[in-house]
């Protein structure tokens, strides 16, 4: 979920014309869609990274409110960086729901409401995204458990986006028999090096720099489990071209090329407990990035399975160093970009060779892939046939 400037301004248009041409009533027309009787399995949605809401247990969002998204607001979501064995330290925050909106803005406003409308049984697992993937995944599949037998032990269709898909392939790996099929939407499953403009340069919530800073980012597990594994492919060049060989999964190799928070004025003064804190987010990104594989062996049999995804939009895959619009030393713009979804390359968003699957197309950039309720009823349809 990306929630740039640009959509924003492209939101607020939209809203002040609906206001202008509606007497002052906001009012939004939505497609009447309706599931076909044939599809009564219970649906399940897991979002992506940003995609819930996050609040304290006694109330109070932190993620994502209209003030926020002004930038008249910025709560720290920093999480700790101590870990206890395998676990960060938790600060106290929930995951309550998807998003739908932000402002004017939908997020999966569009999906959720034909969703919750479409005479079958459905349920939304949120997660708390800046976390471990490998807990999150765990998480995911005690859910589904829980809704299959509320459901007299059926098996689960799952719309999935982003890195919800990254958890729900894990889950399926591990527990193929709690699943009927699966969508998943703009899911980097080869890797992505989109996120990291992101935890290096920074980029804004609507109009909000600072609530996601690197220095931000950087105490998050989940973002480091979307980089490629081979060194030799990691998608960083010099200037001239040539690649640079380097592991994303290595605390050294961050710094030694002055990556995320090693790159900011404040790179002398990363710590001991900032470096432990990285290695053991590597480490369990690593651990997770490589069970999405296609399992040759044991009794996985896989159910069907869509991929919905787009090559309409530029997508970033090299980052340069030096290049002439560098920040901090890398340049996300000059390199030629590939096809894709504006945040993930469309021939990375198919799922691991070996895993069959139908894949359709739409024009819809990253955050917006699921927001067109007739089609994405009818492929969830078609994969209940």
């Amino acid at each position: 979920m990306k929630l740039s400037r640009r959509n924003f301004l492209a939101g607020l248009g939209v809203a002040t014309a609906g206001l202008l041409q509606k007497g002052g009533l906001r009012l939004r027309q939505e497609e009447d869609v309706v599931a076909s009787a044939q599809c009564l399995f219970p649906l399940v949605f897991i979002h992506g990274i940003k995609g819930s809401v996050l609040s304290r247990p006694q109330g109070g969002v932190r993620w994502l409110t209209g003030w926020q998204a002004f930038g008249l607001a910025s709560p720290d979501l920093s999480l700790p960086l101590q870990w206890h064995g395998v676990v960060q330290q938790s600060d106290g925050l929930v995951a309550q729901v998807p998003l739908r909106t932000v402002a004017w803005q939908d997020i999966y406003a569009p999906f959720l409401n034909w969703a919750a409308t479409s005479n079958r049984p459905f349920r939304a697992f949120a997660y708390d995204w800046r976390r471990d993937n490998l807990e999150n995944t765990e998480k995911s599949i005690q859910f589904l458990e829980t809704v299959s037998q509320e459901n007299g032990g059926v098996r689960i269709q799952v719309a999935a986006h982003s890195m919800g898909g990254l958890i729900t392939f894990v889950a399926l790996n591990r527990r193929p028999d709690l699943f009927h099929s699966v969508l998943f939407a703009g899911v980097p499953f080869r890797s992505t090096l989109s996120f990291l403009e992101d935890m290096h340069a920074g980029t804004a919530t609507g109009f909000n720099r600072r609530i996601l800073r690197p220095q931000v980012l950087f105490t998050f597990a989940s973002p480091y489990s979307f980089f490629p594994t081979e060194p030799d492919a990691a998608g960083l060049v010099e200037l001239n071209g040539d690649r640079i060989v380097h592991d994303w999964y290595s605390a050294d190799d961050w710094a030694r090329q002055k990556l995320g928070i090693f790159a900011t004025s404040e790179s002398d003064h990363v710590g001991a407990e900032q470096l432990e804190h990285l290695r053991r987010a590597l480490d369990r990104a690593r651990e997770f990035r490589d069970l999405l594989v296609f399992e040759k062996e044991g009794p996985i049999r896989y159910p069907p399975i869509a991929v919905l995804a787009s090559d309409r939009h530029p997508t970033l895959s090299t980052a340069v160093r030096g290049g002439p619009v560098a920040v901090r030393g890398w340049d996300f713009h000059t390199a030629t970009r590939e096809p894709g979804d504006g945040r993930v390359e469309f021939a990375k968003a198919m799922p691991p060779e070996g895993v069959p699957y139908a894949v359709h197309k739409t024009a819809r950039e990253h955050g917006e892939l699921l927001n067109d309720p007739r089609q994405v009823a009818a492929i969830l349809e078609q994969l209940c046939k």
